[in-house]
């Protein structure tokens, strides 16, 4: 019996970006605690055979060691490039399959559109997004969903949890609209 693939999104790891610390608040004491924690986050919810889409920001240093440090990392790792990642050619040597300026996806009942930036105003669809950090701490904010690992406790989340809160929004403004008859 084969296993079942599953999908997961995850944005701005920022490996080995020391001020990023201080810049967002995260609770780590180090560079080195930090990069730790997210892998550890991230293999304990990411099967090697799982999809991840990458939104971007991966991480600071040589390529070398972002390789390596990718390589540690479970799953087929499709990226999204964020404004601190290096060129398309640099992010699949990192060991990013396939690597793309934004990307539409279905999810669920939705077409999603995948983005580093959230764009302003909001499109009239759903955008996953991450570049905001903790900046957005309301995880869903018109139409556009916040995947900065600040706002998930520095974890991936996974594709059932995203489309719970696509239905649950898609419903209310289903609901909203009815009324406004």
């Amino acid at each position: 019996m084969g296993q079942t693939m599953n999908k997961w999104f995850i944005s701005d790891t920022h490996f080995s970006h020391t001020n990023i610390i201080r810049y967002t608040g995260r609770p780590f004491q180090s560079v080195n605690e930090m990069d730790e924690r997210l892998i550890e986050n991230w293999n304990a919810h990411i099967a090697p055979q799982d999809t991840v889409f990458f939104l971007g920001d991966f991480g600071l240093g040589t390529t070398d060691f972002l390789t390596s440090l990718c390589a540690r990392l479970h799953g087929n790792k499709i990226c999204i490039r964020g404004n601190h990642d290096g060129t398309p050619a640099k992010m699949h040597n990192i060991g990013f399959s396939i690597v793309l300026e934004s990307a539409f996806i279905k999810i669920g009942r939705h077409q999603v559109e995948l983005v580093h930036i959230p764009s302003q105003p909001a499109p009239p669809h759903f955008q996953l997004h991450g570049h905001v950090h903790e900046k957005r701490l309301n995880k869903l904010v018109d139409r556009q969903l916040n995947l900065s690992v600040e706002v998930w406790d520095y974890k991936p989340v996974s594709e059932k949890t995203i489309v719970a809160l696509l239905d649950r929004a898609a419903s209310s403004a289903e609901i909203a609209s009815s009324n406004s008859c």
